[in-house]
């Protein structure tokens, strides 16, 4: 903030005077100004009303007498009045019958005059009361005169209002100039006034205390008794008063110096380093004693507060800022703190660290604080116990699996006591194990350092922040409150604020990502002490249930949501035994044009687990996901589908497209194109006879190198099709110059689109742009005729559900092809 410049009193009095008399004047002038116009425009008005009142009379007279020529006459006669801006007389239409510019008649009034409103015409003429409005604005007196409706003549009802506009600029600007002559006499002679005023104050009072600020800053060297002379008696009185503090400020003087000399000897011989820290401003001294004990010379640091922060050993430091801001906070009764300082020659000592407030400001907040330090680096290092490294994780220094089960029994333990319920909080990273895969290994720990940053500096003071795996970390939250309501009010808050704070994205070697979180919550009291592998087990079936669509992406555990609960670690090692158990196979649903003829077949996969039964694709295929198991399934499918067209080849059927959906980070694979198209080679079938459905999140990272990898497929004749088209994460400046052969549109846009026009109205508008890119829109997951209806409305150029098939067997799809029978589809 720039500093304002020092004036003089010889300076700052005259200018306040003036600055206050112009106020003065300019409110005068302003005020006057504005009552003048104000009485002017008033006088117009009353003039002008008497005019209008005339007029009418002329009207219904001439409309009486059938003699129309004498209001032509009576409007000519207004046309000589130059100040006159519009004078019209109107029907209802707002049609113009007369005016004083013969260019206006027989013209609507709204396209020829600026003022004109005929809303205030339709007012005035129902409430059948003139309205008369000064428009400073325009400079002009506007007019809604009614005319009497209630002649008999035919005439009368055709016109049936009086308006005109008349400018008052001359008027106001005659006065205004009167106005600002007489001011200029009145106010400029006042001026003089004040000059003379202010030239004689300046040597009775101004110069006299300007000469004592003057002498008042030698105070030592000069007497005041002879040097300022003044007819004040206050001023004189003042003088006197300073040559009494020269003497005792001499005095004083010699008090400090004796009583510092006794100080520093004091302090010297118990050998502690002194340090005084101003709490408000952040100036800190530390004495040459303190500087001695870490090796320095008295010169060579500065007195500031990060010379003493900045050599806190980094184990130590968080731990010494607590203990001293709490001591601040006045939630401990002493500072003492034995902690490591940085010596001269890059080791650490340690320190005996004491300090004492010694001033407070007038709210009792304190201000500073005065401490000493004592080297005790003989006393501790004999009894310093080593810190165990591994209970840390080396990349974000958050304590692993053993380490946060002593935790979770000590958080127990405090619950039970306080009565104050606590929780544990499961983040797991949507898409990481993709952003891993794409750029490395190097640059997806630089992300889990930000993520880890960003949660230790903002969740830290609500508790534990710990890291468990590769994308998952955990919060351990205290004091949630005595009841369970509101513990899990405030549980579900945490997590959504813990949602939004990864949400906003990271920037990673000039790469923007975006990730999402999934959080899983357990809400405990402590009463029933539990085992931790109990509390992350029941963490984890939260947070599988959190991955829900429904869930919003927080899910607290339920008891009911273990029930048939399969754990995603446990789901894991099934999947690797999957296919050589043949539980694995494909199921195959058709897509067809409005016609119901067969354009191309979605090739889904389906798991029936020996134990656990049917497994929805939704739970085993992100269980796939999170390990390489994703990479065998797929590719087993592409086989399975290669085989059937090999086979329908023999029966020379017509083969319709075989659509097979390729996770994001299969597809991000650097071996992926040749591995497929070896396969493809292999068994000498046409690559156009498969499609590849990419979702959106293939952009989410190396954007570039995905339009590359496309690109290439389709030179080798693949398909690829886009699906969970409008699904929002994807921009749409990525889609440029892509030209998939379908896109797919999101689930979400037909749900329910049959009781909400607002919805289709959005559909309408997504697939009205997927034409526009020139992009094949397939509507899937179409479950009744209306949803049907509508989307054939919306011109969606397939249709894909079980309103039409649901998926079929391998013997039902071949059955299909082969006789490529029509599938209802035209409402």
């Amino acid at each position: 903030m720039p500093r304002l410049p020092k004036l003089s009193l010889s300076v700052l009095v005259p200018l306040c005077f003036f600055i206050l008399y112009l106020c003065l004047v300019c409110g005068e002038y302003f005020y006057e100004h504005a009552e003048l116009n104000e009485q002017l425009a008033s006088k117009q008005a009353e003039q002008i009303q008497k005019d209008l009142f005339r007029m009418r009379h002329v009207i219904d007279s001439a409309v009486a007498s059938q003699d129309f020529d004498r209001i032509e006459q009576e409007v000519a006669l207004v046309s000589t009045e130059q100040n006159m801006m519009a004078y019209v007389i109107l029907d209802s239409s707002s049609e113009i019958h007369f005016a004083n510019h013969i260019i206006w008649r027989d013209s609507n009034a709204q396209n020829v005059l600026e003022g004109y409103s005929a809303t205030q015409h339709r007012a005035a003429v129902a409430n059948n009361k003139p309205y008369l409005n000064v428009n400073f604005e325009r400079l002009s007196i506007q007019a809604y005169y009614p005319i009497n409706s209630n002649s008999r003549f035919s005439y009368s009802n055709t016109v049936e209002l009086v308006y005109l506009e008349y400018d008052i600029a001359n008027l106001l600007s005659e006065a205004s100039e009167s106005l600002l002559k007489r001011f200029i006499e009145i106010w400029g002679l006042g001026a003089i006034v004040l000059t003379l005023f202010c030239i004689i104050l300046h040597f009775i009072l101004i110069r006299p205390l300007i000469q004592l600020s003057n002498a008042a800053k030698n105070l030592d060297n000069l007497d005041f008794t002879n040097n300022i002379v003044c007819v004040s008696a206050e001023i004189n009185n003042l003088r006197d008063y300073l040559n009494r503090v020269k003497a005792r400020l001499s005095r004083s003087r010699k008090r400090l110096n004796d009583a510092e000399q006794r100080w520093l000897f004091a302090v010297e011989g118990a050998r502690n380093g002194i340090w005084d820290w101003g709490i408000a401003t952040g100036d800190v001294f530390v004495s040459d004693r303190w500087k001695e004990i870490l090796g320095y010379q008295h010169y060579e640091l500065d007195n500031d507060y990060s010379v003493w922060e900045s050599r806190l050993h980094k184990d130590d430091k968080e731990q010494v800022l607590n203990t001293l801001q709490n001591y601040i906070n006045n939630q401990h009764d002493e500072y003492e703190s034995v902690h490591r300082l940085r010596h001269k020659d890059g080791r650490y000592i340690w320190v005996l660290d004491r300090g004492k407030i010694v001033e407070w400001d007038e709210t009792g907040r304190p201000l500073r604080i005065i401490g000493t330090i004592t080297d005790v680096s003989g006393d501790v290092k004999s009894q310093r116990v080593p810190a165990d490294k591994m209970n840390h994780n080396r990349l974000t220094d958050f304590i692993n699996r053993e380490a946060l089960a002593d935790q979770l029994y000590d958080l127990q333990v405090f619950s039970r006591k306080t009565g104050q319920f606590s929780a544990l909080l499961m983040i797991n990273l949507d898409n990481f194990k993709l952003i891993n895969d794409a750029l490395g290994r190097q640059l997806g720990d630089r992300l889990l350092m930000q993520i880890a940053a960003r949660l230790s500096g903002t969740f830290s003071s609500a508790g534990l922040v710990a890291r468990l795996g590769a994308d998952e970390f955990v919060i351990l939250a205290k004091n949630l409150g005595s009841e369970i309501d509101q513990a899990n009010k405030r549980a579900l808050a945490l997590a959504s604020e813990v949602r939004q704070l990864i949400g906003r994205g990271f920037a990673i070697s000039d790469q923007n990502l975006s990730i999402n979180a999934r959080i899983g919550l357990v809400v405990f009291d402590g009463i029933e002490s539990l085992e931790p592998q109990i509390l992350l087990a029941r963490a984890d079936s939260a947070l599988e249930h959190a991955k829900e669509s429904t869930s919003n992406g927080c899910a607290i555990y339920q008891p009911q949501l273990d029930k048939n609960q399969i754990q995603p670690l446990k789901l894991q090692n099934e999947l690797k035994q999957a296919i050589s158990n043949q539980q694995m196979s494909l199921v195959y649903q058709p897509v067809v044009d409005r016609t119901g003829q067969l354009h191309s077949v979605e090739v889904l996969m389906r798991w029936h687990h020996s134990h656990f039964g049917f497994i929805s694709p939704t739970k085993f295929i992100v269980a796939a996901e999170l390990t390489d198991c994703i990479f065998e399934l797929e590719l087993w499918a592409l086989d399975q589908v290669i085989e059937l067209i090999v086979s329908l080849q023999q029966t020379h059927s017509v083969i319709p497209i075989m659509s097979l959906n390729i996770s994001s980070r299969h597809f991000h694979q650097d071996h992926f194109v040749s591995v497929v198209m070896n396969r493809i080679n292999a068994a000498q079938i046409s690559p156009s006879l498969l499609q590849f459905e990419l979702a959106e999140d293939i952009f989410v990272v190396n954007a570039n190198v995905a339009k590359a990898k496309i690109d290439e497929l389709k030179r080798y004749g693949l398909n690829i099709a886009m699906d969970n088209f409008g699904g929002g994460s994807c921009a749409v400046h990525l889609l440029q110059g892509i030209g998939f052969s379908q896109v797919k549109l999101a689930a979400i846009y037909i749900d329910e689109i049959e009781y909400n026009p607002e919805k289709f109205n959005i559909v309408n508008a997504v697939v009205d742009f997927a034409i526009k890119l020139n992009l094949p829109v397939v509507a899937k997951q179409v479950e009744n005729k209306q949803q049907l209806n509508l989307l054939t409305h919306a011109k969606c150029t397939w249709f894909q559900g079980y309103i039409i098939s649901r998926p079929l067997s391998k013997d039902d799809i071949i059955q299909l092809i082969k006789t490529q029978l029509s599938l209802s589809v035209v409402p």
